[in-house]
């Protein structure tokens, strides 16, 4: 469904990108059974942020990109979200306009990729992508955070649960998010701007601020 609603937008020069690993996370999204107990399972946002910069990469418009990707990530990524359907909406537009403003760009790592999508020497890209990993390992679109392995559905178990447990638990998933772009060396204040844009809260449900941020991360050097 999502592959079909896809080769509609691509255009007869650039559906020629259309890569076994974009097919793959399309088509199947996360396959959750290619992980071994040891692997880290990367997030929605990974995803979300891996197929905007494709999307980039094939000069297809912002608009485009965003009516395409915020069915499928509400569609197929929630089943490795925790989040309600209305912040996967919010958080796909966020990481989206952030990729399109950014000079993030496509490097998959070919057979290594952190998605254990279907590579395949006879894409157009895989002699480029191999000579960049080789090149420079450290550089990706995004690693995968450690996350839990094993989320619980929450349409599975229904909880009630107090505010602040609320706050902490998207408390932690934003201070991941962080992290995660701390080493691929996005601004601070970009950063704040980013967690913001995507609904999260500081640990008292507060809008995040850049004295906040920067006190946060001085409390996790502390405990490291």
């Amino acid at each position: 469904m999502y592959l079909n609603r896809l080769r509609k937008i691509l255009t007869e020069n650039n559906e020629k990108y259309l890569f076994p690993c974009i097919r793959d996370l399309v088509a199947n999204g996360l396959s959750l059974e290619r992980f071994s107990n040891e692997d880290s399972i990367p997030s929605r946002q990974d995803i979300t942020q891996y197929l905007a910069a494709w999307f980039k990469y094939i000069e297809i418009s912002p608009d485009k990109c965003r009516q395409w990707m915020i069915d499928y990530c509400v569609g197929m990524l929630s089943a490795i979200s925790s989040s309600s359907k209305s912040r996967i909406r919010h958080s796909t537009k966020s990481n989206i306009k952030y990729i399109y403003k950014s000079d993030v760009i496509v490097n998959c790592r070919c057979k290594q990729n952190s998605f254990k999508a279907l590579c395949d020497p006879a894409c157009p890209i895989y002699e480029e992508m191999t000579h960049k990993a080789k090149e420079n390992e450290a550089v990706t679109i995004l690693k995968p955070k450690n996350t839990v392995k094993h989320r619980v559905a929450d349409e599975i178990v229904q909880i009630q649960v107090s505010i602040k447990e609320k706050h902490r638990d998207q408390f932690k998933e934003a201070m991941e998010v962080a992290q995660n772009h701390l080493k691929h060396r996005v601004s601070k204040k970009e950063i704040v701007n980013l967690l913001n844009n995507s609904g999260f809260k500081t640990r008292t449900g507060k809008k995040w601020s850049y004295s906040t941020f920067m006190c946060e991360l001085s409390k996790l050097k502390q405990v490291e």
